[in-house]
């Protein structure tokens, strides 16, 4: 599980993000349009939880500006259930523009190997070009 330190992405000021920032996004968009067009995408903090009760969630991410509750809560009950957690550098607004929702999501988690796999190699080669 990743440091869910105090990080704050929402200060977009005047920034300009990276080629990798943007290939990262985009791919790690892709993946999650497809998992949600199959069903393998739970999306919401309370669906993600229940999915995680339910031994459903293979792995939870979780949006860069959810509030410290929010983060406590999908880490203790991930914790629990033993299923690993990674805070991504997206926002609320953005991950619910990768899924097509109109309302910002806080966490989303998948549901299919096939797909976590590519998620993984989708952050590992994000990882390896910066």
């Amino acid at each position: 599980m990743q440091d869910f330190g105090d990080n704050n992405y929402n200060d977009n000021n005047n920034k300009i993000g990276s080629v990798t920032e943007y290939a990262e996004r985009s791919s790690v968009g892709s993946v999650f349009g497809l998992a949600k067009k199959a069903g393998a995408l739970r999306i919401g903090s309370e669906l993600v939880i229940e999915s995680v009760r339910k031994g459903r969630a293979l792995h939870v991410y979780i949006s860069s500006d959810v509030s410290e509750n929010t983060v406590k809560k999908l880490c203790d009950k991930t914790a629990f259930y033993n299923v690993p957690a990674t805070k991504l550098n997206l926002t609320m607004d953005e991950l619910a523009h990768c899924i097509g929702c109109m309302h910002p999501t806080a966490a989303v988690s998948l549901t299919d190997k096939n797909f976590l796999k590519l998620m993984e190699k989708c952050l590992k080669d994000s990882d390896d070009t910066t």
